[in-house]
């Protein structure tokens, strides 16, 4: 809509001080007035998606302070600290000479009692002995026997080898120090066996279930890992802090380390053919209520009140209020009054 005003400019000239107005001049001005310039954003509807965000850490299912079975002196190192090493490979040996002298003792008992048992197998059979005898005979021989193949195992666990694959973080111990099997020896790190692990709140309990789709993201490293899921729920809620723990398994990456912190973002909404609008779209008047200024189809503005559902980072969810193809002031929209006639610019 267009306005003409005219203005009517007397002007009025002196020629000095003695003489009065010779002259009236009459200006005439037009200039026009146009509608307020805006550009809208039409409504579509399209999958919304609300996720909530969990901080945790990493967590190796695989990590271990490997400690030695027996007593002993350590007597030779095999690792070195940073070191892969296999499942099953030598990572200490511990000095035998006490049992190796002990089995030299054993031997001669052996020895001895194979003696003692011959001797009375034999009298038993010409019946000089009795059963009991020959039975007192046989148990020595069989006690000793057993205390060889003791000895000879503990032999065996002299050598501390490495439960599973990895590298070798720390050696706690030196060569010629006293370990017993309360002391750790190293620490011990699989890399390709990580969890992100995070505590979240009991009230998010009924939207979280294994196959949670969610993405975890590294802020240390600056890595968002996507399309990943939910592969644990504890069962058990911590009494303390109401919490229960979640578990992810994350993909092999080199970059990971155990404790490095993570944020885990958790997809427990997902609605399909939605109408969600970016939230700077949403207005609100006085009395609190949520409306959004609109064009009709005779490009004058119309305010629609709305009922707002979830939000997620810039989008809203709208659940009633508006229809897909409703066209959705945006910028200007501060500026322009309901029954304003306007003119669109662009469309988003």
């Amino acid at each position: 809509m267009k306005k003409l005003i005219w203005l009517t400019l007397l002007a009025f000239a002196s020629c000095n001080s003695n003489k009065t107005t010779s002259a009236e001049t009459l200006e005439e001005v037009s200039f026009e007035v146009k509608n307020p310039l805006v550009s809208v954003l039409k409504v579509e509807r399209k999958t919304f998606k609300d996720f909530f965000k969990a901080q945790g850490s990493v967590v190796s299912k695989k990590m271990t302070y490997v400690k030695p079975e027996i007593n002993g002196a350590i007597e030779k190192i095999h690792i070195t600290e940073g070191e892969y090493v296999e499942k099953g490979q030598a990572l200490f040996t511990i000095a035998t000479d006490l049992f190796n002298a002990q089995i030299a003792e054993i031997n001669e008992q052996i020895s001895f009692a194979e003696y003692v048992f011959n001797k009375q197998k034999i009298m038993f059979e010409d019946g000089v002995t009795t059963e009991i005898q020959l039975k007192e005979a046989e148990s020595g021989l069989n006690r000793a026997k057993k205390a060889k193949n003791t000895l000879l195992t503990q032999i065996e666990k002299s050598k501390v080898i490495a439960p599973f694959s990895g590298y070798i973080e720390e050696v706690l111990v030196k060569s010629g120090e006293i370990v017993s099997p309360m002391n750790y020896l190293c620490l011990l790190i699989n890399t390709s066996d990580f969890y992100a692990v995070a505590d979240v709140s009991e009230n998010l309990l009924s939207d979280i279930s294994e196959t949670k789709p969610l993405s975890v993201y590294f802020p240390s490293l600056d890595l968002n890992i996507e399309n990943l899921s939910v592969s644990r729920v504890g069962k058990v809620i911590n009494a303390i802090n109401r919490t229960v723990k979640i578990e992810c398994k994350l993909p092999k990456n080199n970059g990971l380390i155990p404790n490095l912190m993570v944020e885990l973002n958790i997809n427990h909404y997902t609605k399909d053919s939605a109408i969600c609008l970016p939230s700077r779209l949403i207005l609100k008047n006085s009395k609190g209520e949520t409306y959004l200024k609109i064009v009709d189809d005779n490009n004058s503005v119309v305010i629609k009140n709305i009922v707002l559902g979830r939000n997620y980072q810039s989008e809203v969810e709208i659940l009633s209020g508006v229809d897909e193809g409703v066209l959705i002031v945006d910028e200007g929209r501060s500026t322009v009054l309901e029954g304003q006639e306007v003119e669109v610019i662009s469309s988003k």
